[in-house]
């Protein structure tokens, strides 16, 4: 998946990771919008630091496989002659690089992001095989980026971390911080007691 990395190459991924931040910070259902809007509820004891956690691990992934996934549409030489040891055609290429784009694009959107985990996260598993069994070398880079999808669809899609990352309903509905941050979440509607008219009424003193 990568054959080398540089000082351009890491100074080019933080640029493209900068830029993730602040279109992920103005979308909706963001966990980073949530934290710069903290202060509408100062009762909130939000789990910040697994939130903005999850939220870094989303944008580093996307601006990964966005530059990888770049990298095999435009044909660099690199990526071509891989393809090439590979055997299967350079038509592998551009659908991989068109997957692992479209992925990216779409790990950027909090609503998306669990089905783009997964979605990568095949790729990766592909990718693990192709390179074990075909290319015969080790797929440390590949079950790294495997590892950290799993992480993301997982704490996702998990019904006990969903109140901490349905940062929508925490900025939106304030009269819900406490619960939902709580990992309670409860409706911020007001249920009166139920009456039961079959009662006998108080006799009048």
């Amino acid at each position: 998946m990568f054959k080398e990395i540089g000082f351009i190459n890491v100074v080019f991924l933080a640029a493209v990771i900068v830029t993730l931040y602040r279109v992920r910070k103005a979308l909706p259902g963001s966990g980073l919008r949530a934290w710069h809007e903290r202060h509408v509820s100062p009762r909130a004891r939000a789990p910040w630091h697994r939130i903005l956690l999850l939220e870094f691990i989303e944008l580093v992934l996307a601006a990964v496989f966005l530059l990888v996934g770049g990298a095999k549409l435009i044909g660099r030489p690199d990526m071509i002659a891989l393809f090439h040891d590979i055997g299967i055609g350079q038509w592998f290429r551009y659908v991989t690089g068109t997957v692992e784009v479209t992925g990216a694009a779409l790990l950027v959107i909090p609503l998306l992001t669990g089905g783009s985990a997964i979605l990568l996260g095949g790729v990766m598993v592909v990718a693990t095989l192709i390179e074990f069994f075909v290319l015969h070398r080790p797929p440390a880079a590949a079950l790294a980026c495997l590892g950290g999808h799993t992480f993301v669809a997982w704490a996702r899609m998990s019904k006990r971390h969903l109140a901490w990352l349905n940062a929508e309903t925490i900025v939106g509905n304030k009269s819900a911080w406490p619960s939902v941050l709580d990992g309670e979440p409860r409706s911020s509607h007001h249920h009166p007691r139920r009456i039961d008219f079959d009662e006998p009424s108080p006799r009048p003193r």
